[in-house]
């Protein structure tokens, strides 16, 4: 998607990608702005870009940028009104493609189910949290990313309950095994625009 002039971009970068998706779905619900771009820039920087009028990217940064730091770690956050045009081919470049296949997208999170997230540093810790989630209540693992340094995320979906339960699970594993949880999250009601970004990490990709 290319950059529509005059409009501005508001963006925020986190370390780590639960973070960075946490505070995507606040800066979606609370202004009207479209999600442009989710970029994994490596070293574990994870940025959110969204485009809009100069208000509307203002809010949605301030809310975007409280709900990151939340939960992890906010590097930067700002708003550019009017960017020139060297900025705008800059963004093309990391804009997000939807993916429309099915097999990659479950039906459920389109109907308001909640998404659960933790994000941990280690591969073996991410699988014991994995398997602790999915044993602890009725949701589906749906999303895995390694944003590199270390820094893993698994993604899962079911009823609100459910989500809170098997985050907890997930915790709790890793503590048992000596580790520690970089960041974990649920939302509630994901905001659909956020499919882009689950998609992209789907397990159902990775057979």
């Amino acid at each position: 998607m290319q950059k529509k002039t005059g409009e501005a971009i508001g963006f925020i970068e986190t370390l780590g990608m639960v973070p960075a998706v946490y505070g995507a779905d606040y800066m979606l619900k609370a202004a009207n702005v479209e999600l442009v771009s989710y970029e994994n820039v490596g070293s574990t920087l994870v940025t959110i870009v969204v485009q809009g009028d100069v208000a509307a990217c203002k809010s949605a940064m301030e809310a975007g940028a409280r709900a990151a730091a939340s939960i992890g770690r906010l590097t930067a956050s700002s708003v550019i009104p009017r960017p020139v045009n060297a900025v705008n081919h800059i963004l093309n470049v990391h804009r997000i493609v939807e993916e429309e296949s099915e097999e990659c997208y479950s039906e459920r999170i389109r109907h308001g189910n909640a998404l659960g997230m933790i994000e941990i540093f280690g591969l073996a810790y991410i699988l014991q949290a994995a398997d602790a989630m999915g044993k602890a209540a009725d949701v589906e693992i749906i999303g895995y990313e390694n944003v590199a340094s270390g820094y893993i995320s698994v993604l899962a979906e079911g009823d609100v309950a459910a989500c809170r339960s098997a985050v907890e699970a997930g915790i709790k594993a890793v503590e048992d095994m000596g580790g520690q949880i970089y960041s974990s999250a649920v939302i509630a009601s994901p905001h659909p625009a956020l499919r882009k970004i689950t998609e992209r990490y789907a397990v159902k990709s990775l057979r």
